[in-house]
């Protein structure tokens, strides 16, 4: 084959058998499984596509196509290939793919719903499979059919699916097939099945246990209703320790009655535990029939077993020869084969006896009733429990029910049944079809009930007599104990012959001649309570009588084969008055025999009297006979219950039988004795009784005399039948009048005697009732007439014409006489006319087999109107619906008649108040049977209902509630008369309206009717199938009344009209259920194959109804652009194309618009300068109604793009308005591409491109003008920034909204209105609200600049322009906490982040685009970058800053590149801060925030590089990126739209990074001068980094590449940066010397070591610097700020009183220290708001260094310190010397030096303050000396300051006696105590003017080496005992103090940072000083000698008390490191990081 041909039909389906995975270009990919359709084919190749994918199509090999039988189906769409398999197995297959793909989502989205769907496909699967296998039977097929139906039902359900609409088989129902009326009802039976099926799932918790059985299982809800029901049940086992063989009796009881319900099945079962049959192994089933809708809702029903034991009275060891298998033969002569050597079917024998074994029961009630699924595959257990040696079976059984509990274990260890049930519905016929495998196959014994069954049918002749012993009582006689008595019945004759073969023990056995009770031992009062069934011929059963014998057993075999029976009774079945034996109990006299006297046949007892009741009758006390004595003590109970169609107990009844041998005056007694019989024995006999009757009629045919009679007894009979009680009986009669009545002539009496009923006056009310009960029985009377005159027909054949018409004659007087019966107005009679409208239509099929149909409907007809109005209006139409549900109205002369009457008979009741369900009702099955194919001609019928109809139900629908119940089926009426509706219906109805009006309001009525159904459909939203037709049926009437509408008021024009079309034309074509884009591509292809597109055609017909509006156009402009937009968005193409030119058109109509109100198109035609010249109302109404159709949903792209071209297209072929146009269409068109970005983030978990796309939006909206819509999206952003907790974001968005608001009171315009502040009315309110809004935020979002800003622009509204003093004083406050926000409270600095989109499969506003980034708070690159990686999971890193090449920018990937970037301080802030000494608390806001400018470098080496010296290739390329916006802004991220590149050469390079370093170690020496309580590691770390890398090279690296003649001659445009450079490194010398004097108050004695090393590098490095380079000074502007640091911290300490004395300044130094703003000591933060800031540090400090020093002197001269004592002072003995303060009181404190002969001559005389800085470069420098002399020298000072400062301890400080007894030194290294404190790097110490200079430098010395830590609270206490005011000296602090001390190990010392210490008033300061470890404690407060405690070795900060100490905090974590930061970015500086310290190259010097 060498060319492509089409696919033959049989082949054109397939399935893939092998995966298919060609490469070639035309080639598809299929997966085993997937089913294609095989357009073309080629030898080796097919061609076509998948299922899955019908659009792409390709080539797949033959080879792996498996090819199914299929067939081709035409369709609107074209042609469809459909399997040839069973419709049930195609909708699976179909509903396995859509759930498969909804299962994945719902699984994807953890949705809980997927294991339900997983449960439901696993078992639709496996249901397919077993169906498929074609191995099922009918019965099962049906039963699988079903549960896959509502196993898919439910799980549409659950998905919310649309709901699957049937037909009675399970077929899917096509609505092409199926009328409006008919699709509804399937709906709602649909919808009420799942509603049950859903409620049983729930109850049951579980899916597959509810669907497909049970009472959803249509079958069985239609077999649940017979009268008829079985019980199956199936014994598998029955385990029972006897050791001998027994019998079982099963049987259903009835627990409230006691009684047995069903006839025994009988097991017979041998001692070695099986059935004695061994034929019936796996085979013991037994069927319960005749049970009855009454049995099954009985309310305890048990299955119960006797077990019967079988042998000796005693129970003996077995006898192996017993155990014998024989075969034997039955009665019938089949052979079986038995057990025990015994037949089964015979009875057991003679010699053994039936003795009780016990009993076994189950609960069966739920079975019964269908509350509990059966299942003969399942088994239960049935306990058995043995009765006792006295108890019988009955009390055992009657005991273990009562007590109602469960029987355990321990009970009936095991013993018991397993039996399987199973409950059937029907005869035994319809079992046997519908189960065939459970009574055809195996052979089921039948236990029938005991009694007649609900319905006794014709020809089920029964004859059965049940016979219960109930008890005896019985003398012992001359015996010493209680017989053992047994019972023998025997049926005889009047010969005392007995009868065989009648005794039935149950199913199962064979009949037997006799029965034998079962014997009790010992005793004289059985109770039996056994029931066995007595079957006797009929013609025997008049002679015969039942006898009872009664033996005693022996437990002696030998001597009981001796016995005889003692006694006898007997009692006869029929009664001397021809009746038989009644049923009830009868106590029968007891007979003692006398053998001797007494023959064995001998009948003389037939004698005497039977019963007690028969022996009081006749009086005789002691009737006897030869050998028979009554003994009066002994007596039997029996119970009989007779069974028979044929024998009756009632006399009455009897006599009527026996009518012919009565004579005829006595028939009228015998006819009125008969209505007084029970109605449940007449209905027994129905069929003699009534053939009995009509013998009586015809015997007097000639005369009329038992007429009546007979006519009142057959109306009591028929009225019996039809009453609910017997109503069962109804077949009974059915198939009497049908096969055995035989009356030829009955018709002519009957109607004679039936029309003087009707005629006849009623007076009273008896005779109403008498006429009722005739009316009731007209069906069957008519039945009777009609079978007769067909039986006098048949019999006499054609008759003659005057016979025939005398006939109907007779049956039309009788229909005239009713319709004058139904004109009466009495009461009397209201009844009796209610029953004759409700019951002659039953007779309607009857009728029709006798009398023209049309004479027959005109005669109903005229019953019916017959009735006066308002008479039994709901009757009548019952009446007529049955009408219409007859033969008659199928036929279209006889619809003619009747239909009329119905119409009119509807629209009366539409009209009233009542009677609306019935009406709809007559009116749904009406349309419904009108749509039928088989109902002849229909189109006047339609014309009819349409006509007089249809405008009433228009109207009805309209003032209907849409909650009432009848809406529904009301629509349905109104949709199927449109659907059946021809055009020549619509042209004659749209026609016949009188006047214009009239139509008018008609179409405006139903296109409101019409909106109404489309915009809320009065169904269900998954009736699909109801929707869609509705929706067919809606577009074909709006068709042809457009028409209507264009050719009748365009001229004159009605706008109301118009304006409803529209509306419903446009909510017709945007309603959900029509917009195919949401269906699943199954469900879309069968809309269109059936409906096409219904969008559409009604968008074309709207185009052609606004193109005809001519000049009206303009009233609908603009008021129609959001309609029509809505319209227009769909997604449509074609509809597209059609309907937006409808946009241009409103444009011109607008454009040429009269300009002035109330002129006319006319004016603007005569002249131009008349009309408007614009369309700003179309422009408006456009952009506002697109922004919420877009957000909505609606819209996308390619509408985008047409709306462009179509519009761009029209607009440049206008040349008036052509600018106006398109500038129209390109703001559309701009706003489309934002408000489509927007929408594609809307519901993205991404806020970040939510509130990109909101900016672009609004800033659109702004450019535009659209203030609403600003302040609309202005919202929308607010709220994601606090979704986000970006207040900063949201307060700058509130300001935009603020900016439009002016400082007025002139009320707020509807523009500007906003939901945050809705009852807000001026500008002035609105814009103060926001900005209180926007303060708010900024404070929390810890901007307080950017809060105070706006607090000072309120502040000047409320001072200057609202006088509002008191909101100003608030305000006022709440600016000076901001400004305390910014001085005192920590903020973090955020870092901001380079972000490049590259790519085109990022949102269209992100592609290739750059973004700068502002982190959160704490979050560093890899954090970030994590970030960002989340929100586009699919992106690639790039790992270089390179700018990416274009292939990169065009791919459809997505590459990421991030990078950390550095914000510039603004040109504005540097020249505001330029030569300002501002605090760096201050400058950090300014470094990070309002920036817009950042820049980032990337290092790189050009030519070639130099291995030993890189820096002179190093080059940097400096980017600088301008972003559109500051930031922090509305957004965290702004876009760059500038960006610079530059590079640096080497030496700029080098330059730059001196400058950094310079600048960074300067802010490092003013953050620590200014804030103590930093971490000294930076600093270190710079030092180290410094000096380090001047003496490993960094500094000669320099000299190497830079400072050679070489450089200079090859760069001699560099001089002067070499130059430049050079005085860097002279700079840095000073810079360095001020950081190291900082470094070395702050370090501890463990970071000693390196202090000294990098001191000794410093000083290599200075000399080396210093002789090439000259010496310089400090920077003059850093001198500067040093100075004005010092300056404010004096001025602190003046202004919080630290004058000296005990005044008040001193007292509110502590109260400030330790009380926060309320007053309360004990707060945790009022120490640290005083103490974080400088000058309330340095206030403090100096007061309290001067104090200190003369202490100490005071101390160490000898001096009192008796006068520091101040009681004021003294009660707040709390130690505070904590890091917190201490370390910002002695770190903040300025360097003073006084002269020495100042110092000697004038001691208060002030030395001149300088700063550090200046101190260190005027020669006031510390060397480091490495003499050895020096060193002893040092050693021995600081052993005399520790001996002076022991001397303090003992005496002034802290010792017995003591102004300060809670100030301990343990802090200062000389004592130890559990209460120590922590130490300090520095303390003041104030010169006293008593001391000398010896003294003075003695102390200095010692407080140089002193490393303590100083509470500001105790050192202000102390600053508190001295008045005097001296100059202040500071001196630098170090640690030779204990120099020679052995270090703490570094873990030491961190457990002992920080941990709280308490003194011993329970007040104390916390231990956190890093130096504390390197000092040792000393002054102890309860020592008074002077020698120093222990060192604290083991306490010190270790301990604390009270158990308050918190625990310490944990290390922080380490730097993470992101080496690709380092690579891309740099170190801090932009450069490499800096190396890691080297080790040194020599030993360090011992400490």
């Amino acid at each position: 084959m060498t060319q492509w041909i089409p696919t033959p039909e049989k082949d054109r389906l397939g399935v893939v058998t092998y995966n298919v995975q060609h490469d070639g270009e035309y080639c598809l990919k299929l997966e085993v499984g997937d089913t294609v359709h095989n357009l073309c084919q080629e030898e080796f190749w097919y061609f076509g596509y998948s299922v899955r994918n019908r659009a792409l199509k390709g080539i797949y090999p033959k080879s792996f196509i498996h090819i199914q039988p299929s067939f081709i189906e035409k369709t609107a769409i074209g042609e469809q290939v459909t399997a040839c398999q069973s419709p049930v197995v195609q909708e699976v297959t179909s509903v396995l793919r859509e759930w498969g793909q909804i299962g994945q989502e719902l699984y994807r989205t953890h949705d809980h719903k997927w294991r339900a769907v997983y449960l439901l496909m696993r078992d639709l699967m496996s249901n397919r499979s077993k169906m498929l296998t074609g191995t099922l039977t009918l019965d099962e097929l049906r039963e699988l059919t079903h549960a896959l139906t509502s196993q898919i039902d439910f799980g549409n359900n659950l998905l919310g699916l649309d709901m699957v609409v049937r037909d009675e088989l399970g077929s899917i129902l096509n609505p092409d097939s199926a009328s409006v009326v008919q699709l509804y009802r399937h709906h709602e039976q649909a919808s009420q099945r799942i509603k049950k099926a859903v409620a049983s799932s729930n109850n049951m918790n579980g899916i597959t246990n509810t669907i497909g059985m049970g009472p959803m299982n249509p079958t069985k809800i239609k077999l649940a209703n017979r009268h008829s029901h079985m019980f199956f049940v199936a014994v598998r086992n029955f385990v029972c320790r006897i050791g001998e063989d027994t019998e079982l009796l099963l049987c259903l009881y009835d627990a409230k009655e006691w009684k047995p319900l069903t006839e025994n099945y009988v097991l017979r079962w041998s001692r070695m535990g099986l059935s004695m049959d061994l034929d019936l192994l796996g085979n013991m089933r037994v069927l319960y029939t005749d049970l009855g809708s009454r049995d099954l809702a009985r309310e305890r029903v048990f299955l119960i077993c006797y077990v019967i034991r079988v042998g000796n009275m005693d129970i003996r060891p077995e006898d192996p020869r017993r155990q014998t298998t024989a075969m034997g033969s039955t009665a019938g002569g089949s052979s079986r084969r038995t057990i025990s050597g015994a037949l089964a079917n015979n009875s057991p024998p003679p010699e053994f006896l039936r003795r009780p074994c016990g009993v076994a029961y189950m609960d069966v009630t739920d079975y019964l009733s269908g509350r509990q699924e059966t299942d003969e595959e399942k088994q239960h257990f049935v306990p058995f429990i043995s009765c006792s040696e006295r108890d019988s079976l009955d009390v055992t059984l009657r005991r273990l029910i009562v007590s109602g509990r469960e029987i355990s274990h321990k009970e009936h260890k095991n013993q018991g049944l397993w039996v399987s049930l199973r409950l059937l519905h029907g005869d035994m016929k319809q079992v046997s079809e519908e189960h065939p495998a459970l009574v055809q196959v195996a052979q089921v014994a039948v236990s029938r009930k005991l009694g007649f069954p609900e319905i006794i049918l014709p020809g089920d002749v029964r004859h059965d007599l049940y016979l219960t012993l109930s008890s005896g009582e019985f003398s012992r006689g001359a015996k010493s104990a209680d017989k053992n008595v047994e019972v023998t019945v025997r049926v005889c004759n009047e010969k005392g012959v007995p009868i065989p073969g009648v005794m039935h023990l149950g199913s199962g056995v064979t009949a037997q001649d006799e029965y034998r009770s079962v014997v009790y031992y010992h005793e004289d009062k059985p109770r039996w309570s056994e029931t066995f069934k007595i079957a006797i011929p009929i013609d025997e059963f008049y002679r015969s009588h039942l006898k009872f014998t009664f033996k005693h057993r022996s437990s002696n075999e030998a001597k009981d084969r001796t016995e005889k029976p003692f006694a006898l009774s007997y009692v006869k079945l029929m009664q001397d008055n021809g009746t038989t034996l009644m049923d009830t109990q009868h106590e029968l006299l007891v007979y003692k025999v006398d053998h001797r006297k007494l023959d064995e046949n001998e009948t003389a007892y037939l004698g005497l009297p039977s019963t007690r009741a028969e022996l009081v009758e006749h009086g005789s006390s002691k009737p006897s006979a030869p050998g028979l004595t009554v003994n009066s003590k002994d007596s039997l109970l029996i119970g009989t219950c007779l069974c028979s169609t044929k024998l009756t107990q009632n006399v009455e009844l009897l006599g009527l039988l026996k009518y012919h041998s009565s004579q005829s005056q006595q028939l009228p007694a015998i006819l009125s004795a008969l209505m007084k019989v029970d109605g449940e024995e007449v209905v027994k006999f129905l069929q003699d009784v009534l053939d009995a009757l009509f013998n009586i009629l015809m015997l007097n045919s000639d005369s009329n005399i038992f007429d009546h009679s007979v006519f009142d007894c057959l109306v009591f009979i028929i009225g019996l039948v039809t009453d609910r009680k017997y109503e069962h009986f109804k077949p009974v009669l059915d198939v009497y009048i049908k096969d055995n009545f035989s009356a030829t002539l009955a018709y002519k009496k009957l109607l004679v005697v039936l029309n003087d009923c009707v005629q006849s006056t009623v007076m009273t009310k008896l005779q109403g009732d008498d006429l009722l009960r005739v009316m009731k029985a007209l069906q069957y009377l008519f039945k009777f007439v009609v079978r007769s005159r067909q039986l006098f027909v048949n019999l006499y054949g054609d008759v003659e014409e005057g016979a025939d018409s005398d006939f109907e004659s007779l049956l039309l007087n009788l229909f005239a006489s009713m319709s004058d019966f139904m004109r009466r107005s009495d009461g009397l009679v209201l009844l009796a006319q209610g029953a004759c409208l409700k019951y002659i239509p039953c007779a309607i099929p009857d009728l029709l087999l006798v009398i023209d149909d049309q004479q027959l409907s005109t005669s109903l007809a005229d019953i019916v109107t017959s009735v006066p109005a308002g008479r039994l209006n709901n009757q009548k139409m019952m009446t007529l619906n049955d009408i219409v549900h007859s033969q008659l109205f199928l036929k279209p002369e006889c619809r003619a008649i009747i239909l009329p009457v119905v119409v009119k008979r509807v629209k009366e009741l539409l009209t009233g108040p009542q009677e609306v369900e019935m009406s709809v009702t007559v009116m749904c099955d009406v349309m419904q049977i009108l749509y039928r194919k088989d109902v002849g001609a229909t189109h006047n019928d339609v014309a009819e209902v349409m006509a007089n109809g249809l405008r009433t139900i228009i109207q009805t629908i309209i003032s209907i509630d849409r909650e009432d119940p009848f809406v529904g089926p009301l629509v349905s009426v109104m949709l199927s008369i449109f659907r059946q509706m021809t055009p020549h219906h619509y042209r004659n109805y749209l026609g016949h309206f009188a006047t214009r009006s009239d139509l008018l309001d008609f179409l405006i009525e139903i296109l409101m009717v019409f909106k109404d159904l489309v915009a809320k459909h009065v169904y269900a939203p998954d009736w699909a199938q109801m929707i869609l037709l509705q929706n067919s049926i809606v577009l074909k009437a709006l068709r042809f009344f457009s028409h209507t509408i264009r050719d009748r008021f365009s001229n004159p024009y009605e706008g109301q009209l118009w304006n409803n079309y529209f509306f419903c034309a446009i909510t017709y074509v945007c309603q959900p259920a029509l917009q195919l884009e949401s269906f699943t591509q199954t469900k879309r292809r069968q809309v269109l194959a059936r409906y096409r597109d219904m969008r559409r055609e009604m968008g074309f017909e709207i185009r052609t109804m606004w193109f005809n509006l001519g000049q009206h156009k303009i009233n609908f402009v603009p008021a129609m652009v959001g309609q029509f937009l809505e319209m227009t968005l769909l997604p449509e193409t074609e509809l597209r194309r059609a309907t937006i030119p409808i946009f241009f058109d409103m444009m011109q109509c607008e454009f040429y618009s009269p300009r002035l109100q109330g002129e006319a198109y006319s004016d603007t035609k005569r002249d131009s300068s008349h009309i408007k010249g614009n369309f700003q109302e179309v422009e408006n109404k456009l952009i506002t109604q697109l922004d919420v159709l877009v957000e909505g949903g609606r819209g996308d792209e390619h509408y985008k793009d047409l709306f462009q071209s179509l519009m761009t297209e029209l607009c440049e072929k206008h040349s008036t308005m052509r600018d106006q146009g398109l500038k129209l269409v390109r703001t559309v068109t701009r706003l489309m591409e934002r408000l489509l970005e927007y929408r594609s983030i809307i519901t993205d978990e991404n806020r970040e491109n939510r509130m990109s796309c909101t900016v672009n939006l609004l800033n659109f909206y702004q450019e535009i003008s659209r203030k609403e819509m600003y302040i609309r999206y202005l919202n929308k952003l607010c709220d994601l920034h606090l979704e986000c907790d970006n207040f900063t974001e949201a307060a700058y968005t509130l300001q935009l909204h603020a900016q439009l608001l002016r400082w007025s009171d002139e009320p707020l315009p509807t523009l500007l209105l906003t939901s945050r502040h809705p009852h807000i009315t001026s500008h002035r309110q609105l814009k103060e609200a926001l900005y209180l809004d926007s303060i708010d935020l900024f404070d929390r979002g810890k901007m307080w600049e950017c809060a105070l800003s706006l607090c000072k622009e309120l502040a000047r509204q409320y001072e200057e322009e609202t006088f509002d003093y008191g909101r100003l004083g608030a305000l006022l406050n709440r600016m000076a906490t901001l400004y305390d926000h910014i001085i005192h409270q920590v903020r973090h600095e955020p870092e901001y982040f380079r972000v490049a989109f590259y790519g085109r499969g990022f949102p269209a506003f992100l592609q290739n685009k750059i973004f700068v980034f502002r982190g959160k708070e704490y979050e560093r690159l890899s954090e970030f970058s994590n970030r960002i990686m989340l929100q586009f999971p699919n992106a690639e890193t790039m790992n270089r800053l390179t700018p990416p090449d274009q292939e990169i920018m065009d791919s459809p990937q997505q590459y990421l590149q991030m990078n950390k970037v550095d914000p510039m301080l603004s040109a504005e802030d540097q020249e505001r801060f330029a030569s300002k000494p501002v605090s760096e608390q201050i400058l950090r806001f300014y470094r990070v925030n309002r920036v817009q400018r950042f820049s980032f470098s990337r290092p790189f080496h050009r030519g070639q590089r130099d291995s030993d010296n890189a820096f002179s290739t190093t080059w940097l390329e400096r980017t600088i990126l301008t972003t559109s916006h500051q930031l922090p802004g509305i957004l965290r991220w702004f876009p760059v739209v500038e960006s610079h590149v530059f590079e640096l050469n080497p030496i700029q390079f080098a330059i730059e990074t001196m400058e950094k370093s310079n600048k960074s170690l300067t802010e490092l020496i003013l953050s620590h001068r200014s804030d103590p309580k930093l971490t000294l590691h930076p600093l270190t770390m710079k030092l180290q980094g410094i000096v380090d890398a001047a003496v490993n090279g960094g500094i000669s690296n320099y000299e190497k590449a830079f400072f050679t003649d070489r450089y200079l001659l090859e760069h001699p445009e560099d001089a002067d940066s070499v130059s430049e450079l050079q005085e860097l490194f002279a700079l840095q010398i000073p810079l360095v010397e001020a950081a190291l004097v900082v470094h070395r108050s702050r370090v501890n004695q463990a970071l000693q070591p390196l202090q000294q090393r990098i001191e000794e590098c410093f000083q290599e490095m200075r000399v080396h610097i210093e002789s090439k380079y000259g010496r310089r000074d400090v920077d003059p502007q850093l001198e500067r700020q040093m100075e004005q640091l010092t300056r404010n911290q004096r001025q602190s300490t003046h202004s919080s009183g630290g004058g000296g004395g005990l005044g008040v300044g001193a007292y509110s130094l502590y109260n400030r220290l330790s009380t926060n703003s309320t007053g309360d000591a004990s707060h945790p933060d009022s120490v640290h708001h005083h103490l974080s800031s400088p000058a309330n540090l340095t206030s403090s400090v100096n007061i309290a260094a001067s104090r200190l020093s003369s202490v100490t002197l005071q101390s160490s001269g000898g001096s009192s310190g008796g006068s520091l004592h101040n009681p004021s002072i003294t009660r707040h003995q709390s130690s505070l010397f904590s890091r917190t303060s201490s370390q910002a009181v002695l770190s903040s404190l300025s360097f003073s030096l006084p002269s020495s002969s100042s110092s000697s001559a004038n001691p208060s005389s002030s030395g001149s303050s300088i700063s550090p800085v200046k101190m260190l470069t005027t020669g006031h420098r510390f060397r480091s000396n490495k003499s050895g002399t020096d060193k002893k020298l040092r050693d021995k000072e600081n052993k005399q300051h520790r001996d002076s400062f022991r001397r303090l301890s003992s005496s002034s400080i802290g010792g017995r006696g003591s102004h300060f007894p809670s100030l301990s030194l343990a802090g200062f290294g000389l004592g130890g105590s559990s209460n120590s404190v922590p130490s300090s790097p520095a303390v003041v110490v104030n010169s006293s003017g008593n001391s000398n200079s010896g003294s003075t430098s003695a102390l200095g010395s010692s407080a140089h080496s002193l490393d303590a830590s100083s509470s500001s609270e105790t050192v202000g206490q102390l600053a508190l005992s001295e008045s005097t005011s001296s100059p202040t000296v500071v001196i630098e602090l170090t640690q030779q103090l204990t120099a020679k001390r052995p270090l703490r190990s570094e873990a030491r010392r961190s457990s002992t940072v920080n941990r709280p210490s308490y003194n011993g008033d329970g007040l104390g300061g916390v231990c956190s000083s890093p130096s504390q470890n390197s000092v040792a404690s000393t002054l102890s407060s309860s020592s008074g000698e002077d020698l120093p405690p222990p060192l604290p070795a083991k306490q010190g900060c270790s301990t604390s008390v009270g158990g308050c100490g918190d625990a310490p905090p944990e290390k922080p974590p380490l730097p993470v490191v992101n080496l690709s930061e380092i690579k891309e970015v740099g170190g801090e500086n932009g450069g490499a990081p800096p190396p890691p310290p080297k080790k040194p190259a020599r030993p360090l010097p011992p400490i």
